[in-house]
């Protein structure tokens, strides 16, 4: 009895030692198996990478650059005739270049003008130059937190009829922007002032009717000089622009002379970037290079600006 006890004992252990082995078998296979078909599945995979069209990945957001050159060019033209004749051709041109902190600013204006106040049957006058003047500045604006800036500035003009040869200057001060309300790409409110201090050079010579020197003929320019540059914009096919400056001198000969410009204008689009215009130009100048000059003059001009 008890031997086959013993015996059946011995039977049942083998059965179990030989089902464990049988399971580690399979679970050993099992697992060879599924690393096979793991490096197979990598392997189609490799070979339908390199088989499939290659398809871009989307862009980073691409980080801002420069902008391009922005600006205005207007020309405007007045012709008058019957007993009087007279043409006066006036032209602007404005040009910017905008960074993230740093803004280059070129503007050019122009005008000439001729007439001939008699032109009745017999009579001798003569034409006569009414305006011959231009003017250019390059600005260079550094700004700081979007409201208060730094800029220096270099310029020359000359205006013949006023006796003034030329003049060139230059001039270093900071500007505060009061107001910049914008909706999407429209500029509704802007106010920008400066302040400033100008060096410069003016020559002067009398051009008309006749040639003649103009005593003192050099004089040096220093004077503090407060500007505005306003601009509102009803809607986006009209707007309202002032650009004004005064300028005190505090150089002898001309100690006490002022300069004050104002350009005033208005734009009406008539097409995405053409537009009329209006504008009134006053300046004076109460110390003219001649003292039969009056110490003003006043344009009202009407003409055509293109945006670019």
């Amino acid at each position: 009895m008890l031997t086959s006890l013993l015996v059946l004992s011995l039977l049942t252990q083998a059965e179990a030692v030989a089902e464990k082995s049988t399971s580690e078998r399979a679970a050993v296979a099992a697992e060879k198996a599924a690393d096979s078909a793991a490096r197979a599945a990598d392997a189609a995979q490799r070979i339908a990478d390199r088989l499939a069209p290659v398809t871009p990945a989307p862009a980073e957001a691409a980080a801002p650059s420069a902008s391009t050159w922005v600006g205005t060019a207007g020309l405007g033209l007045s012709l008058l005739g019957g007993n009087t004749q007279a043409t006066t051709l006036t032209g602007t041109l404005g040009l910017d270049k905008k960074w993230d902190l740093w803004t280059l600013g070129i503007r050019a204006t122009g005008a000439y003008g001729l007439t001939n106040p008699d032109t009745s049957e017999g009579s001798l006058s003569m034409s006569q130059t009414v305006a011959r003047r231009a003017s250019a500045t390059v600005r260079g604006d550094r700004s700081f937190g979007g409201i208060a800036a730094v800029f220096a500035l270099l310029g020359g003009e000359f205006d013949h009829v006023k006796n003034i040869e030329s003049r060139a200057y230059g001039e270093g001060g900071s500007s505060f922007t009061v107001f910049n309300d914008k909706q999407d790409d429209l500029e509704k409110l802007y106010l920008r002032l400066d302040v400033a201090l100008r060096f410069g050079r003016e020559t002067r010579f009398t051009y008309f009717p006749t040639p003649a020197s103009v005593s003192p003929y050099e004089i040096w320019i220093l004077a503090p000089r407060v500007a505005a540059n306003f601009r509102w914009a009803l809607n986006k096919n009209f707007r309202i622009s002032e650009e004004f400056e005064a300028l005190p001198f505090m150089l002898a000969p001309t100690t006490g002379r002022f300069l004050i410009n104002s350009n005033t204008k208005l734009n009406t689009r008539i097409t995405e970037n053409i537009s009329l215009t209006v504008g009134f130009l006053l300046n004076i100048d109460t110390q003219p290079p001649k003292a039969t000059l009056r110490p003003y003059d006043f344009a009202l001009t009407a003409g055509a600006e293109a945006a670019f």
